[in-house]
């Protein structure tokens, strides 16, 4: 007993002079400020690939029986990946590649090629639909994503629709059934599509076929609600993102695309669901310029500017339109009273006041004849505003003190009495 307790005396006098170790929160606290910065930095966006895991298969008796292992070739062994720098060639096409480096045409940096990890800081389709088309050429059937939610959501979405197994997400209900709907529409019969953004360049002025095409395009499509959304357009990962409404017609399934329809879709007034008879109604289109990605003579890839068309749409259930129809036609006839056609579609007031407004400016022209060609062409101009579901101007009446407020037409909000209407119409 003496010996040992000389010894943790020995022990403990020893240990006196000694710091304690710090704990794991203490060291943590006494970390330099880079390695701070690298635990707070959250992880690069990246697809990684998978390890896949090998069978064990059960060793014949007469291998097992024999007296030496055999050898096995290494050339014949089987690889995931046969060559880990392979890119394919639609990625070349459109990216410039720099050694490991991939940018897009305007110089903008697009990802890192380290061989069996893939990162980038952007969270572009183009550019996952890129990372997921290596991953498929180097034979990775399973892949990891790490980096934003965003970035991984769209990696594990496209590499579930190329057939790739993904770990590093886990995707909500709605998102897990809009992989199946994707999949679904893949493996079925195309259905036929309308695209309503443009592929012409805007004409020259004097040419008018293309404003004649216009008119014979379909401008209104009534049919059942059957899936609307975001995806790529056309759903090809290689294109830019924009938004569908798939409708099931007479004709059959169609579906529309244009990246006006989110809106339309969220400012609806009626709000249809999956299921509901609904009106697709174009109401116009806007001129824009669009940047496409093109090869040079010499093969350069660059980004061209291109000037096309955008379609503006409003949709709403197929009751609402039979509701404006009836508006439209009380516009129209120029018999009924102001008070009565309100009286009958409250919605009006506004439009009453913006057609009593044209009254008040035709005074300036001095031949009586223009006064009413203007006032007739202001009506006409309302009712197909009208009869094509756009907004309708807001009415602004005086309260009590005086002050003058927008009430937008179907707000929750009391009608107009007769002695208002009396007063500006």
């Amino acid at each position: 007993m003496a010996a040992d307790d000389e010894g943790l005396d020995g022990r403990d006098e020893s240990d006196r002079g000694r710091k304690p170790r710090s704990s794991g929160a203490d060291r943590g606290s006494d970390a330099s400020p880079s390695a701070k910065r690298a635990r707070r930095r959250p992880p690069e966006n990246a697809i990684l690939a998978g390890r896949e895991r090998r069978r064990v298969r059960p060793i014949p008796e007469s291998a097992a029986s024999a007296s030496e292992t055999p050898k096995l070739d290494s050339s014949k062994v089987p690889r995931a990946d046969t060559d880990p720098w392979t890119v394919p060639e639609s990625v070349r096409n459109r990216f410039v590649q720099d050694g490991h480096r991939f940018y897009f045409p305007d110089g903008a940096p697009a990802f890192r090629d380290l061989g069996r990890r893939l990162t980038t800081a952007s969270e572009n389709t183009q550019v996952v639909h890129g990372l997921i088309e290596i991953a498929r050429a180097r034979g990775w059937n399973e892949i990891t994503v790490t980096g934003t939610e965003r970035f991984r959501h769209e990696a594990w979405r496209q590499g579930r629709l190329a057939g790739l197994a993904v770990r590093g997400f886990k995707p909500t209900e709605e998102q897990h059934a809009e992989v199946v709907r994707a999949l679904g529409r893949a493996a079925a019969r195309p259905a036929e599509r309308i695209d309503t953004i443009s592929e012409d360049r805007i004409p020259e002025p004097k040419a008018a076929e293309p404003q004649r095409a216009s008119r014979d395009a379909p401008e209104r499509i009534a049919g059942k609600l059957l899936e609307h959304g975001r995806d790529a357009y056309r759903h090809d990962p290689t294109q830019e993102p924009s938004y569908f409404v798939s409708l099931e017609t007479p004709e059959g399934r169609r579906e529309i695309w244009g990246k006006d329809l989110e809106r339309a879709v969220g400012k609806s007034l009626t709000q249809p669901k999956i299921g509901d008879e609904v009106i697709l109604q174009r109401t116009g289109r806007d001129s824009v310029t669009v940047r496409r990605p093109e090869r040079d003579a010499e093969g350069t890839l660059a980004e061209k500017q291109v000037n096309t068309f955008r379609n503006r749409w409003v949709i709403e259930k197929r009751g609402f339109f039979e509701d404006r129809g009836r508006a439209a036609a009380l516009l129209r006839n120029e018999a009924i009273a102001p008070q009565d056609a309100v009286r009958a579609s409250p919605e009006l007031a506004g439009t009453y006041l913006t057609l009593k407004a044209a009254e008040l400016a035709a005074r300036r022209l001095r031949d009586p004849e223009d006064q009413t060609r203007f006032v007739t062409l202001v009506r006409r101009a309302l009712a197909d505003e009208i009869e094509r579901g756009e907004p309708l101007p807001p009415v602004r009446l005086r309260d009590r003190r005086g002050a003058i407020a927008d009430r937008a037409p179907g707000a929750k909000t009391r009608a107009p009495s007769r002695e208002d209407l009396e007063r500006t119409l």
